[in-house]
């Protein structure tokens, strides 16, 4: 069972569009409120499974647009409904961490408003559900490293792989900030 699969049988979406990228295959979820979910993995979904929308449609085109380096922020309509007041206050201030730039756990989680909840600030990152959307990948260990990133293949976050995409992001990022 795919990961979208589990999560419909408990949330219904209104809409999904989807993508083939070099990083792996996107399907943007939408419910009445906006993008809900980004699932990102490495095996095609069934295109007949997609029922787009506006919404679904422009958060692809919008990916497109990032994936190429012309988009340095996203501007879709966001449903964090489904998330605790205290999750969606992590994804709202995830989502402010400017273009180009990474910081630390101990950072984001200061942003967040206590520096000492740094494993929490990785717990937020782990639980995106709207990864490159909301820039989980902009957030990296004290020292500048990472080794632990769950876009595309969230089986095995220390996957080199995985490790692979959130360089690609990063690099991107820097190449066209």
């Amino acid at each position: 069972m795919t990961q979208h699969a589990r999560l419909s049988e408990t949330r219904p979406f209104e809409a999904s569009s989807s993508i083939k990228t070099e990083l792996g295959y996107m399907r943007a979820l939408c419910s009445p409120r906006g993008v809900a979910q980004l699932v990102w993995q490495q095996q095609p979904f069934s295109a007949a499974d997609d029922q787009e929308s506006d919404v679904s449609r422009e958060t692809i085109a919008q990916l497109s647009d990032y994936l190429a380096g012309q988009l340095t922020k996203f501007t879709i309509p966001l449903d964090f409904s489904s998330r605790s007041s205290a999750a969606q206050r992590w994804l709202k201030v995830m989502n402010d961490i400017p273009y180009g730039q990474t910081i630390s756990y101990a950072d984001y989680a200061a942003l967040w408003g206590n520096r000492k909840a740094s494993r929490a600030a990785g717990l937020a990152c782990q639980q995106n559900l709207l990864p490159i959307i909301l820039p989980c990948h902009r957030i990296v260990q004290s020292s500048g490293g990472y080794d632990n990133y769950s876009g595309g293949d969230k089986t095995n976050p220390r996957d080199p792989n995985n490790i692979k995409r959130k360089q690609w992001l990063i690099n991107l990022e820097a190449q066209n900030s």
